[in-house]
Formats: structure tokens, C-alpha cells, sequence
């Protein structure tokens, strides 16, 4: 997969998105380097050490616990919980199975009657 792909499917360059090696690398990178460019940025504005190293702490810890229970509350809206997806995905595998099992008849009988479904939804729209 290209790069463009890969940043049209997650919305993120392959870099920043945690899902992919590249983000697995810079966001803990970024995540420690840049408190402490701003402990230094502060302290070269002449504020004290230990007062910036305070504010940027307290700074790091509250963006991190927010960051962390929106990721949560994310997926909780969106459903992409793991046991939500095992849950899809143990319905999918059901399904499949049942399909698979099925006499050739029994598969035409249930794609007829499919088709009727859809043609009828169909008429009930026009």
C-alpha cells in the first residue's frame, strides 16, 4: 500500500498514525521531546525552572489523560471495542458456516427470495 493510501484510509501520514510502524515510532518520540522543548522554551523566557517544569508537567499529564479517555469514549461511540468486534466477527463466521452448509437448492431458494425482498423495497421507494 502506498503512502497516499495509507493516509486516505487513516486520515493520518503513516508518520503520525500509531496504527502504522512509522507512528508507533514518532508519537512516543514527540511525546517526550516536546515537554521537554517546552521546560525550555519557558525557562529561556525567564521563567523559574521549577515553576515551568511544574506547568508544562501538570500540562503533559492533563493532555494525556484527556487524549486517552477521548480515545476511549471514541471508540465506545463508534463501537470499535474488541469485544464488539469479536462479536461481528464471531456473527460473520456463524453465517458463513450456515451458508456453506447449505444445499445448492437451499441456496437458490434464499438468493430467490433475496431478490424478491430487494425488488419489492424497491417498488416501496418509486
Amino acid at each position: 500500500m502506498a503512502a497516499g493510501e495509507e493516509e486516505k484510509k487513516g486520515g493520518l501520514p503513516f508518520w503520525l498514525d500509531p496504527s502504522t510502524r512509522g507512528g508507533a515510532v514518532v508519537v512516543p518520540v514527540l511525546s517526550v521531546l516536546l515537554p521537554i522543548a517546552a521546560y525550555f522554551v519557558l525557562t529561556s523566557q525567564g521563567m523559574d525552572g521549577l515553576k515551568a517544569g511544574n506547568y508544562v508537567t501538570v500540562t503533559y499529564i492533563l493532555l494525556g489523560m484527556v487524549g486517552w479517555a477521548g480515545t476511549y469514549f471514541f471508540r465506545v461511540a463508534t463501537k470499535n471495542m474488541t469485544y464488539a468486534q469479536q462479536l461481528r466477527d464471531y456473527e460473520q463466521a456463524v453465517i458463513q458456516k450456515r451458508f456453506e452448509e447449505l444445499q445448492e437448492d437451499e441456496v437458490e431458494a434464499l438468493l430467490d427470495e433475496i431478490d424478491e425482498d430487494a425488488t419489492a423495497e424497491k417498488v416501496n421507494f418509486d
